[in-house]
């Protein structure tokens, strides 16, 4: 007698079959996400450090920007005294060893802080005629002429073009920087400094943002999060060192950066354990679950000469 239909015992061995086959399926297609968000993630993530490093690149590349020849020597900082580096003689300096070994980064650059004509400077020759030159931090071309606007009207700084002294806009001969509403070059302070405080969850432990802070401002402008080392050196062309003498002899800052790129991985792998130039890194044994960014490059500095 022939049967007809499938017994209860087949039925289950195919919804056993099907449920194993689903099964793989489901976590190949999880396991093929999840490695798709995290690369996506760390592309993201790569581009971002690029677009940090532009940006700290023009910062850093300004320093002596607009500065008067008293203010060009090299100064020694203690960790989180803004307004004491703003009012001291000092366009650049570092303070060593403050959070969790990590370095902060001072100086002076008129081009700093993001107003209408940042970045512009005209020249004023003996006759009294006034060409523009640089660019504005939005790289528009500047004014042709000095801006004269309604109140609050636009500041400038003016110095001797042969020796960078300070001098009277109306005389000849003369560079001129706009400051915006600033009316101080203490305003033009800058502090690069790491803090761990508001940490986004998906850093790393033992890791920090890089703020930027510029004076008199309370505030502290974010930069960069899941930052483990920050460190500079001075180049005097002949090596690196944390200390300089003579700001004639300084041509570049070396940055010395490690960024975590991308969220937690599957797979530890060892971070990088130093720089060629700044020194050893004391590594955290969680950061074997993390992917880093090692980045180490001189910025040349070309307003510091006296």
């Amino acid at each position: 007698m022939r049967r007809k239909g499938i017994t209860l015992v087949e039925l289950l061995v195919v919804m056993v079959i099907v449920a194993l086959s689903a099964g793989g399926i489901f976590f190949a297609y999880r396991s093929l996400v999840r490695e798709t968000i995290r690369q996506s993630l760390f592309a993201k993530n790569e581009q971002d450090v690029e677009v940090l490093l532009t940006s700290l690149r023009k910062d850093l590349q300004g320093i002596g920007f607009g500065v008067p020849l008293d203010r060009l020597n090299v100064g020694t900082p203690d960790c989180n005294e803004l307004a004491d580096f703003a009012g001291s003689n000092s366009v650049v300096g570092l303070a060593l060893n403050c959070l969790s070994g990590n370095d902060e980064l001072y100086f002076l650059n008129l081009a700093t802080r993001s107003f209408r004509n940042s970045g512009c400077w005209w020249v004023r020759d003996g006759s009294g005629n006034v060409t523009t030159e640089g660019r504005r931090w939005t790289l528009e071309g500047c004014p042709n002429n000095l801006p004269d606007n309604p109140p609050p009207r636009e500041n400038f700084l003016c110095l001797d073009m042969a020796s960078k002294a300070n001098a009277s806009c109306n005389s000849g001969n003369v560079l001129i920087f706009s400051m915006g509403d600033r009316r101080s070059i203490n305003d033009f302070a800058v502090r690069y400094f790491l803090n761990n405080t508001n940490l986004p969850r998906e850093c790393a432990p033992g890791t920090f943002n890089l703020l930027k802070q510029v004076n008199p401002d309370a505030v502290a402008q974010p930069i960069a999060s899941c930052v483990a080392v920050f460190r500079v050196r001075y180049f005097d062309g002949q090596g690196y060192s944390i200390a300089i003498g003579d700001i004639n002899n300084l041509r570049a800052i070396r940055l010395c950066l490690l960024m975590q790129v991308g969220g937690r991985m599957d797979t530890p792998m060892n971070p990088p354990n130093g720089f060629e130039q700044c020194g050893n890194i004391v590594i955290n044994n969680e950061w074997r679950w993390y992917r880093w960014k090692l980045v180490e490059e001189d910025i040349p500095l070309r307003n510091i000469r006296r």
